[in-house]
């Protein structure tokens, strides 16, 4: 009988491996190093566009430069053909501009004409002022009382003269005798009014009115025309013989009396001499007796001629 396991002797049977050796014990983890404070802090990772990311498949620059602390390239940016051609509109006019100044710079200037004027010219002979003067036409100075120029009230007449009766008429006596007395009180003294002088008188019911008013010399060119009437409507209108400045107005129709139902057919002939301003006025009850305001008017004037 022999001695060896029966299992020795099998072929193709492994022999059981040798135990493992115990392990080493771990050596203990180092104690890990406090923060330092005064290290640079770590680089900031620059955002990258979501059109710029490259895909995690495929290898980049940009991961690279940043793995080594760098910056990624920036992407190109194109120009496109609106903003050439703003360039080109803005940029046109001052190079134009410039290159103007440059060439007008380089030219010599160039001189102006010489001022021409006429010379003075001066008469042969000295002239006398006061023989232009005289050789003028010479105005009319009416001074004095305008009392005395005014007609003689007819005899059988009633006077009925206006203002204190002595012959004087006060602006604000005047200005009553139109109905805005107010405005017409205004416009008298403003054109130049000095001074009036009236004589009224009635018969068979007519009254008449002689006024001589006297205005500035400056104002007497202008003086007819203020008192032309505002409107001739339903009114004969005609002038003086041989007298420009003048006009003669009958009414066609009959007026009121300020406050009142008494009715008037109306007539006036006024006239101009120097700075005397004449008016003659009708208030009659029947139609205007042309005839005899003419006259009345005529003997006015010849007075003060």
């Amino acid at each position: 009988m022999s001695t060896e396991p029966a299992d020795s002797g099998q072929s193709g049977t492994a022999a059981a491996p040798p135990p493992a050796a115990p392990a080493a014990p771990a050596a203990p983890a180092a104690p890990a190093a406090p923060p330092n404070p005064f290290a640079p802090p770590a680089p900031l990772v620059p955002y990258a566009a979501p059109h710029a990311v490259p895909d995690a498949t495929e290898p980049s620059d940009a991961t690279d430069l940043l793995e080594a602390g760098g910056e990624p390239a920036r992407p190109k940016r194109r120009i496109g053909a609106g903003a050439l051609f703003l360039t080109a509109v803005l940029a046109g006019p001052v190079i134009g501009a410039a290159v103007g100044y440059a060439i007008q710079s380089s030219r010599p200037p160039t001189p102006l004409p010489a001022i021409t004027a006429p010379k003075p010219s001066y008469p042969a002979e000295r002239v006398d002022p006061k023989a232009l003067a005289a050789a003028g036409p010479q105005p009319l100075n009416i001074d004095g009382d305008l009392r005395k120029l005014l007609v003689d009230r007819p005899s059988g007449t009633e006077d009925r003269t206006d203002g204190d009766g002595d012959g004087w008429l006060s602006p604000a006596d005047r200005a009553e005798t139109f109905g805005n007395s107010q405005r017409m009180f205004s416009e008298m003294l403003s054109n130049g009014f000095r001074r009036a002088a009236t004589v009224r008188w009635e018969s068979n019911g007519d009254l008449y009115r002689v006024m001589l008013v006297q205005y500035a010399p400056d104002s007497a060119l202008q003086a007819i025309t203020g008192v032309t009437p505002d409107s001739t409507v339903d009114m004969d209108v005609s002038k003086f013989p041989g007298n420009d400045e003048s006009y003669l107005l009958i009414s066609k129709k009959t007026f009121n009396y300020a406050r009142s139902t008494e009715k008037y057919y109306y007539g006036e002939a006024t006239a101009r001499k120097g700075t005397v301003v004449m008016t003659v006025q009708v208030y009659a009850k029947n139609a205007v007796d042309r005839a005899q305001l003419e006259d009345i008017a005529k003997r006015q004037w010849e007075r003060l001629a």
